[in-house]
């Protein structure tokens, strides 16, 4: 399974509380002025008005970044792309590190009060012909990324998401065994592996 579009959503600390995204336009075109993310980074596109949905986006060439509200859960919203023939795992941990660097340029800034939960992150494989969602899908993907998620949560529990709806991409969310690392702490974790 290498599927050519991933995404990676940590959620904020309680995702069903909607999110101020006046601060997020001038605080990406800040990041792409400064360079301050992983990527090529080159537009910033508000979808504020747009209730529940994508928030406010960071573009680049082979990266995305995002506050998105979809379902009316808010969080940090990355997708790759354009990353070739590179396995799963590869692409899942550098997912991670991206959306990691995002969580802590956030926070650092300071304009936004938003916090994320870092104990969990959702996958979405958005290349339905190779990650159709369905039990199949979701057993080889889990088999795949459960080593990158323990890594990073020192274990983890992985289950399935949107599994009551074929149409949506295939989920999981994997949560931490045990929950308190901070952004930092995961970052060394997956760049030690």
């Amino acid at each position: 399974m290498n599927p050519q579009r991933l995404a990676v959503k940590i959620f904020s600390v309680d995702p069903d509380e909607p999110v101020d995204l006046d601060p997020f336009t001038p605080l990406f075109h800040h990041f792409i002025q400064e360079k301050s993310l992983p990527g090529l980074l080159f537009d910033v596109a508000d979808y504020a008005h747009v209730p529940q949905g994508p928030g406010i986006i960071l573009i680049g060439h082979d990266v995305d970044y995002g506050i998105d509200q979809v379902d009316g859960r808010a969080g940090l919203l990355v997708v790759r792309k354009r990353f070739g023939r590179a396995a799963i795992e590869e692409v899942l941990r550098d997912t991670l590190q991206k959306a990691l660097s995002a969580v802590a340029a956030i926070a650092a800034d300071g304009r936004s009060p938003i916090a994320f939960d870092t104990d969990a992150a959702e996958l979405l494989v958005l290349d339905r012909l190779t990650a159709p969602n369905d039990d199949e899908s979701f057993a080889a993907a889990a088999g795949r990324v459960a080593p990158v998620f323990d890594v990073l949560y020192g274990g983890a529990t992985i289950e399935r998401v949107g599994a009551e709806d074929a149409r949506r991409p295939l989920g999981l969310r994997a949560r931490a065994n045990q929950p308190g690392s901070d952004p930092a702490t995961l970052l060394a974790r997956l760049e030690a592996a």
